[in-house]
């Protein structure tokens, strides 16, 4: 890690919490945040321990504010290292949309731009009840440049992922959570506690079997029908055998010999 971001792993709660730390920037994301971010997610998927991972702001003020800009055009200046630099950050997006445990994004505040493609490369997205989320590039002459407009096209549709990025408009938790960007608006006073919570319905089974219906739904994305149906039955009979499933169904039949 670096002092953009912090790393943190709470092991009693089975996860790891990764806090970007530029308050004075609106945690606009640098290099200094894309390495760190990079660092903590492949020490959160190598440590047996964390089965979920939370990811959020520091303060209360922003969840990211997008991308450095000061720090972008003083550096940038040809598309070739435009597009090597937002290349650098589009991979970070791909770690965490494609990661083998539930990252959950902890909306603190505004998730402008950039920030809105992070929160949409988490798999849940649990938001303050003062957060907005909104994908303005285009108010700035420009794109989405880190792959969050596919990710945001495949939670919300077509149809209000075109609205969203044509119109650089921006909405409020409570519309966020009405089309489906976001699965819970809490109190801002409430919001990690809350992100740990949501988390807790995951870490709560069996991890083998959390993560690999991750990956299936993952990747059954791209897949036609019948292949990623005939995926979920090889998935079921590989967990059939597994501790987690002779434990649990051990348990239940205990139970119910008793009712009877």
């Amino acid at each position: 890690m670096n002092e953009a971001v912090h790393f943190e792993i709470d092991r009693e709660r089975h996860l790891a919490v990764l806090t970007i730390d530029r308050p004075e920037a609106s945690n606009a994301v640098n290099t200094a945040v894309m390495e760190g971010l990079a660092a903590g997610l492949l020490q959160a998927g190598q440590d047996p321990d964390v089965r979920a991972v939370i990811v959020t702001g520091s303060g209360s003020r922003a969840f990211v504010s997008g991308g450095d800009l000061k720090e972008f055009h003083a550096e940038l200046k040809t598309e070739e290292q435009v597009y090597s630099k937002m290349s650098q950050m589009r991979r970070v997006l791909e770690t965490l949309a494609n990661f083998p445990k539930p990252v959950i994004a902890a909306v603190n505040g505004a998730a402008r731009g950039g920030g809105g493609e992070v929160a949409a490369a988490c798999h849940f997205r649990v938001a303050a009840e003062t957060a907005t989320i909104g994908f303005i590039q285009v108010k700035l002459g420009v794109s989405p440049g880190w792959g969050g407009g596919a990710l945001l096209t495949r939670i919300v549709g077509r149809q209000r992922a075109l609205r969203m990025m044509l119109s650089g408009e921006v909405l409020d938790a409570q519309a966020a959570e009405a089309i489906g960007l976001v699965d819970r608006v809490v109190p801002a006073a409430d919001l990690l506690d809350a992100a740990k919570e949501f988390a807790a319905l995951f870490t709560a089974n069996a991890p083998q079997a959390v993560q690999s219906l991750l990956q299936l739904v993952t990747e059954s994305e791209s897949l036609p029908l019948g292949e990623a149906m005939e995926r979920e039955s090889r998935l079921v009979a590989a967990l059939w055998g597994s501790p987690e499933h002779e434990q649990a169904v051990e348990a239940f039949l205990n139970r119910k010999g008793r009712k009877e």
